[in-house]
């Protein structure tokens, strides 16, 4: 027997690898083998870099790979199934070359070639310094007005980076574009660091990387921001309901020459009469304002644009109510301009013809607000469940507070 198998071994094998070869073959064709390129760059992680070191310039880099592997499971290959990373354990400040190694978590397939093959590192000593933050406000606000003061929240950010780059830096920017607007307002910034020159440093980290910035807009003497409200007289056609009032602009900026003028003007213009006697569909209609004599309007015509939304009736009612103030400090007192607010309230007709105006309350929240003028949003509450508020005229209310009283007021409680 051992004697047959020597005699026939060349043969055995032959047959053996003709076996083989015919199996690789009936594999490859149901499941061939591709090599291409893996279409997504692959970022580079570094790992045992010291705490006390970082990486100068863009501290991330990619590699390119083609890979060879069956076409099922190129199929399903990710590019968080290739992992690329670089050997920085030991290394100390300086520029290197080191290798990059590739780890594939999906198999079977093959690393046919890698660019770069090696990376140079510039690796410097990092430092880290609270630097404060300068708010920069971009364009103009509206005419007749100017912006006063500026801040963050929070004032200051940790910049951290090569020493060479924190050693750069001589300030932490917010920017924040302002144009055209006529109240004070904020909104959140994204934070940049830049050299002397002006020009962002880009290869430092600053925590956090944002920002809210508050922007304080002051009138100029002789310009106001004031509220405009539609001025309707009339009811519409019997059957039908008013749903909606808008006005657009809901504020403008007047000017006048005399600044006592200005400082009399109450927080709010009214536009012409505008009849809705009779109507029955929706109104729109550019409609001039009711402005006193010496006043117009800055940087437009003296018209607004009102819209009336009209409906079939369900059942609706308009209730005018004085303002309560609410969370106003003690010392303080508050002067509302208007005082009054038309409410219209639409519901079942039984639950509003038994609704009393003293039922309906107006209020204004003052909570956490000092001396000085804001636009407040006056709100309607503890109406019965099926009430459902439509519309509040004006919708914003100019508030004064003082630390004395003013001819007419409403002290805090």
């Amino acid at each position: 027997m051992i004697r047959w198998l020597w005699e026939n071994l060349g043969t055995l094998l032959l047959a053996l690898v003709l076996s083989f070869t015919v199996w690789v073959v009936a594999v490859n064709a149901e499941d061939p083998l591709v090599e291409r390129p893996f279409s997504i760059p692959i970022e580079v992680r570094y790992a045992g870099l010291a705490d006390d070191l970082t990486v100068v310039g863009d501290p991330t880099a990619s590699v390119r790979i083609t890979l060879r592997a069956p076409e099922s499971v190129w199929d399903g290959f990710r590019s968080e199934d290739i992992l690329a990373r670089v050997d920085l354990h030991g290394l100390g400040a300086g520029t290197y070359e080191v290798p990059v190694e590739l780890e594939l978590l999906r198999r079977p397939a093959q690393v046919v070639s890698l660019e770069p093959e090696r990376l140079r590192l510039t690796l410097e000593l990092a430092s880290s310094v609270t630097i404060p933050v300068q708010v920069v406000p971009l364009g103009e606000p509206a005419v007749g007005s100017r912006v006063t003061a500026a801040r963050s929240t929070p004032e200051s950010a940790v910049v951290r980076g090569p020493s060479s780059s924190v050693a750069r830096i001589i300030g932490l920017r917010a920017e924040i574009d302002v144009s055209g607007w006529t109240l004070s307002g904020e909104d959140d910034s994204p934070l940049e660091a830049f050299d002397r020159e002006g020009r962002t440093v880009e290869d430092v980290q600053i925590t956090p990387g944002q920002v809210r910035v508050r922007v304080e807009i002051e009138q100029l003497g002789g310009y106001r921001s004031v509220a405009v409200i539609p001025f309707l007289i009339g009811q519409v056609k019997s059957g039908y309901r008013v749903t909606n009032i808008t006005v657009s602009p809901t504020l403008v900026t007047v000017v006048s020459s005399d600044p006592q003028a200005i400082d009399l003007l109450p927080g709010f213009v009214e536009t012409v009469p505008i009849s809705l006697t009779g109507v029955s569909s929706n109104l729109e209609q550019q409609t001039p304002l009711n402005l006193p004599e010496g006043f117009s309007v800055v940087g437009a015509d003296s018209t607004v644009l009102v819209q009336v939304s009209i409906a079939p009736i369900e059942s609706s009612i308009t209730i005018t109510r004085r303002l309560e103030i609410q969370g106003l400090r003690p010392g303080l007192y508050a002067q509302p301009s208007p005082e009054v607010v038309s409410v219209i309230l639409t519901g079942p007709l039984p639950t509003l013809e038994q609704l009393l105006p003293e039922e309906v309350r107006v209020i204004l929240d003052l909570a956490g607000l000092g001396a000085g003028t804001y636009p407040v949003s006056p709100q309607v509450i503890d109406l019965p469940v099926d009430v459902v508020i439509e519309t509040v005229l004006p919708d914003v209310i100019e508030v004064t507070i003082r630390t004395t009283p003013p001819p007419t007021s409403t002290p805090a409680s």
